[in-house]
């Protein structure tokens, strides 16, 4: 409760700094939402991770420690676990309850993530891009985002059962500057708070999506289980600069797409609208 609290606290202060600001409103693209970018958005960085976290820990662990509920009991029936209020559900109702709960987790992340963006993606690095070149200002904004989530992994906010806070403190930023990068390159290819929101939303929600999955008493919660995120994190970083680097032009951003087009044109760049 109190994480939940801490998290919406931060998303809510972000945007009062945006409007206590005297400066011009940010443009949010809420007319824009270029459907080329939505897979991008929703599932590049959580492949990204799971194709790397899941093989070094099945390595690490000596397999992977699925959660034993998830297989069927005697009278073939799930029996989940009290805290997650499912109840006990067949085939079907399995499937359904985890659908619901990735499509409304990630609607929930998603609003939330809305409010960070609008300080983050918005306003801030479309100043930055006036002073500097695209592809600095991206990473220079993935920079400060990443050691703005310090105080909460110090804080014990953002923790890990197990792991050491110094750890968290120095393998956290590796994942949130790759995640930056990422979310910095849609926004400035698409300038759609839409499509980033989304993006952030899939990040929080899906980034470790089938580690929800497994034994709470497993393997887990060792100093080396930050190999695992840190590999995760590593995978991130290297995505999201070879998007910058191939994907952004290095002269300072021109304008975004037609503000009227709601499909968007994945071809865009800040260098053809010169």
């Amino acid at each position: 409760m109190a994480q939940g609290c801490a998290s919406a606290a931060r998303h809510f202060a972000t945007l009062a700094v945006v409007l206590a600001t005297k400066t011009k409103a940010p443009s949010l693209g809420f007319n824009r939402l270029p459907l080329g970018y939505l897979p991008i958005a929703l599932f590049l960085t959580p492949l990204v991770m799971h194709a790397v976290m899941l093989p070094v820990a099945a390595y690490l662990w000596g397999g992977l420690p699925w959660a034993s509920w998830l297989t069927p009991a005697a009278d073939g029936l799930y029996h989940t676990p009290p805290e997650r209020n499912w109840g006990v559900l067949t085939q079907a109702g399995l499937d359904a309850r985890m659908a619901t709960n990735i499509v409304v987790g990630l609607a929930a992340n998603s609003m939330l993530a809305a409010f960070e963006e609008i300080g983050w993606r918005a306003w801030m690095l479309p100043r930055l891009m006036d002073r500097m070149s695209v592809q600095r200002a991206v990473a220079v904004s993935a920079l400060i985002w990443a050691f703005w989530h310090t105080p909460f992994a110090l804080g014990g906010i953002h923790h890990l059962p197990g792991i050491p806070v110094l750890l968290v403190v120095l393998a956290l930023p590796i994942l949130i500057v790759g995640a930056g990068l990422v979310i910095g390159w849609l926004w400035v290819r698409t300038q759609s708070i839409w499509i980033v929101a989304l993006a952030h939303g899939a990040l929080n929600n899906w980034g470790q999506y089938a580690f929800k999955f497994m034994q709470d008493g497993g393997p887990g919660g060792q100093p080396r289980d930050m190999v695992i995120l840190g590999v995760g994190g590593l995978a991130v970083l290297a995505t999201g600069s070879l998007l910058v680097a191939r994907g952004l032009p290095s002269p300072r951003v021109a304008s975004p797409p037609a503000p009227g087009s709601t499909g968007g044109d994945p071809s865009w760049s800040p260098a053809r609208s010169r």
